[in-house]
């Protein structure tokens, strides 16, 4: 008899565990392990772990569960661990490129994670197949706005208003960008500049003065300036175009000629290339040319690294100039902190350099330095929608050939105002 009931009770214990077998892998349990897993997720930071740990034991079990491996990569990139979340949301897309939800995650994960290009890539990418998903274009706009390309990112938002004439984050997000200090990317900015720079040894002081004018264009910016300079009875003329074209999201350029009919300070000319591209989390790399033709040309050779953190640009630069009797260079540190995130204008700058590179050399004087140390403090402030001031302040202390321990002292003042 009690044999016959054990029977039965094992008997029982082993329908009921085929059932709860059964039931775990019909799409009904799965369905109330995601709602779990969401419930728990949404309820705070506190109990996203547990929400994790019950979403990676599923998956153990149904690795084939779309929406539950979208949203453990949504709530990984939730807790900050970007790399786990691109893993699970890329596995997705590999078998489903444009997944409703996983898409837009990992273009947020690309965002988070300071890598702006590679979410323009993708939002891009995808749009070549849906040209007119909405939320996709205003990805596409969020991108170009963190890579600085705010015309483009502003055309991106004017379809996004074509298609949904409503839309509140569209409109905000233009609002944000066009208005107030934004503008000064977007719109023509002249410029007046006076420097006056004195000496430790009563030398006579140089005064630099200069007006300019910055247009933007579909390819990026132009700038042409018209400089004078004052010592020593000269006077001097230069004018200079710098062009900043952009080749695509991550990729621009810097090209620079100065022309002195003079050359009574100035360089008779002088000319300048750059190539910088962003390499992700925050990272641009550029390298570039100079030449100055003095009595003789001078090369010089830059590459440099910067990195951007918060609201923090930090600067690493180098100078080589081959010559003789030997090769020299220049290292410049720079530490910009931003005041807001718009663009050219608004903040705080401080800078240091060791050596003595003739591509810091603006007149003839300096062509003179056999080795330099400087400090530099420069704060550029929007004071109001159309004008901002800048103003900065130097020591340079310098050995120029036949002295020792020169030292040089600046201050600049210079006003902008945008049309």
């Amino acid at each position: 008899m009690i044999c016959g009931y054990r029977l039965r009770a094992l008997a029982y214990l082993a329908l009921t565990v085929a059932a709860l077998l059964v039931a775990s892998a019909s799409p009904g349990f799965a369905d109330d392990v995601l709602t779990q897993a969401r419930s728990l997720a949404y309820s705070g930071k506190d109990h996203r772990d547990a929400a994790l740990d019950l979403l990676k034991q599923h998956l153990t079990q149904e690795p084939d569960d779309t929406d539950a491996r979208v949203f453990y990569g949504i709530v990984l990139s939730w807790q900050g661990r970007y790399d786990e979340a691109r893993e699970q949301l890329s596995q997705v897309l590999a078998t489903h490129p444009d997944h409703g939800d996983a898409l837009p995650a990992l273009i947020n994960v690309e965002l988070w994670s300071d890598h702006p290009a590679r979410a323009e890539q993708l939002a891009r990418e995808a749009l070549a197949r849906q040209p007119n998903n909405v939320e996709l274009l205003l990805a596409q706009a969020h991108a170009l706005r963190n890579l600085g390309h705010r015309a483009e990112a502003v055309a991106v938002l004017d379809q996004v208003l074509q298609l949904s004439p409503g839309n509140d984050q569209a409109r905000a997000m233009k609002n944000a960008i066009s208005e107030g200090v934004d503008k000064w990317d977007t719109q023509p900015v002249a410029e007046a500049d006076f420097s006056y720079y004195w000496y430790s040894d009563g030398r006579t002081p140089l005064i630099q003065s200069a007006l300019s004018l910055r247009v933007p264009t579909p390819v990026g910016s132009i700038i042409a300036t018209e400089n004078r300079a004052d010592q020593y009875s000269l006077v001097s003329y230069q004018t200079d175009m710098e062009f900043y074209p952009h080749f695509r999201p991550g990729l621009y350029g810097y090209l620079e000629f100065g022309y002195s009919a003079d050359g009574n300070l100035y360089p008779g000319y002088r000319g300048s290339a750059d190539l910088f591209a962003s390499v992700g989390k925050g990272y641009e790399v550029s390298g570039g040319y100079r030449h100055l033709q003095f009595a003789s040309g001078v090369d010089i050779y830059t590459f440099a690294l910067a990195k951007y953190r918060g609201k923090w640009l930090f600067t690493g630069r180098g100078f080589v100039t081959p010559g003789s009797p030997g090769t020299s260079g220049t290292a410049l540190l720079e530490a910009r902190r931003f005041f807001s995130s718009e663009g050219l204008y608004d903040y705080l700058e401080f800078r240091y350099s060791v050596g003595a590179s003739p591509a810091q050399a603006t007149t003839i004087g300096e062509i003179q330095t056999l080795t330099s140390q400087s400090f530099h403090a420069t704060l550029n402030k929007v004071i109001y929608k159309r004008w901002a001031v800048v103003a900065n302040g130097g020591l340079d202390t310098e050995q120029q050939a036949g002295l020792h321990n020169l030292r040089r002292y600046q201050l600049e003042g210079s006003i902008y105002y945008r049309f």
